[in-house]
């Protein structure tokens, strides 16, 4: 159930000893965004966009950090204080509005093979598939409708959502959230071209799919099985909805993948990289740790560790923006060049007159 009420001295205390300036004692009923937020509720500044509004705003609390608590503010809006306040937002969030896992066991309506394995505390919804010689740990949740393969393993406390596929051999870990649509262990997009008959002929992808523990795929995901060995998604990575990785595929630890992007086939992605939102990874290439790619950018060779890369063809981010600007300039800069060969031919026609 959700919390109802707190303090601020509550709040702060929950947030690792925030400090706050106004009114400890203020009560908090909700939390919401600065633009909406009322008398009674907290919101959260951490965007510079956003900035300006804690001097309009009609909420009673807003998270901040030492920086902007400097600011001009609304009159009686109470700050709590602390250096991260998205993170800050995100812990609140989650103790306010956390409801405690009910346990309800199999559902009759669900199929759970007589071969398959489960653990202590797990549902299984109506229409869900449990297939030969799986492995269920601990309080995991199969929602409605979801498909768990021949031999597939899912870790403890781990979130199985409606419609999402763990095809045969998958292996999820411990904490992870598979969300609705997604489809874990597809074959990969494997085919060798047969020239001769202007055919393509399928490679069989006899590999597997390993998500590693705390991952986090969102809906209608699509991570393909190796043809050979494993396509693996290290500790702690977020994908966002609608993203592919290709057969093969490597992301290390902590990396964070936005919607629509997608990673081709025996790439490797390092240690908490960024991939934005409909950007492409030409297979075969190696992206570096902490490398940020960004949003629509078509990446077709190694990235180098913290590079920021922008653009298609994909080029280092400051080159990328010069480049963006002097494109925008084009027409201009055309009309001035076709001005300068009329003028240039107007010159040499008076020299040949001459």
């Amino acid at each position: 159930m959700a919390v109802e009420r707190m303090t601020l001295a509550e709040i702060a205390f929950l947030l690792g000893g925030a400090e706050v300036v106004g009114d400890p004692e203020t009560e908090i009923h909700g939390i919401a965004p600065i633009q909406s937020a009322g008398p009674g509720e907290i919101s959260f500044v951490s965007n510079e966009k956003y900035v300006k509004q804690i001097a309009t705003t009609r909420a009673s609390a807003c998270l901040v950090s030492p920086r902007v608590a400097e600011r001009p503010r609304a009159e009686g809006l109470a700050l709590v204080v602390l250096d991260d306040p998205y993170m800050g937002f995100a812990r609140l969030m989650q103790h306010w509005y956390h409801r405690p896992r009910q346990v309800r066991g199999v559902s009759e309506r669900a199929y759970v093979d007589p071969t398959a394995t489960l653990g202590r505390e797990v549902n299984v919804e109506a229409f869900a598939y449990v297939g030969p010689g799986a492995r269920i740990g601990d309080r995991v949740d199969v929602r409605g409708g979801a498909y768990v393969g021949e031999n597939a393993q899912v870790g403890d406390d781990t979130v199985i959502e409606p419609g999402a596929v763990l095809h045969h051999d998958v292996e999820v870990g411990a904490h992870c959230h598979i969300y609705a649509g997604a489809v874990i262990g597809s074959d990969g997009f494997g085919f060798a071209p047969d020239r001769a008959q202007g055919l393509h002929v399928k490679i069989p992808q006899v590999g597997r799919v390993v998500l590693e523990d705390h991952v986090h795929v969102g809906a209608n995901v699509t991570i393909d099985r190796a043809a050979l060995g494993e396509t693996r998604v290290m500790r702690g990575t977020k994908i966002d909805n609608l993203v592919q990785l290709g057969h093969s595929v490597r992301v290390g630890m902590g990396c964070f993948i936005v919607s629509q992007a997608g990673i081709s086939g025996t790439s490797t992605i390092g240690h908490g990289v960024t991939i934005a939102g409909q950007a492409g990874v030409a297979g075969h290439v190696t992206v570096g740790d902490g490398a940020i790619i960004g949003a629509q950018a078509g990446v077709h060779g190694d990235v180098p560790p913290g590079a920021r890369m922008l653009g298609s063809p994909a080029i280092e981010g400051t080159k990328a923006k010069r480049s963006m600007a002097v494109f925008a300039k084009l027409p201009e800069l055309r009309a001035r060049l076709r001005s300068l060969e009329r003028r240039l031919e107007a010159l040499e026609g008076r020299g040949c007159e001459g």
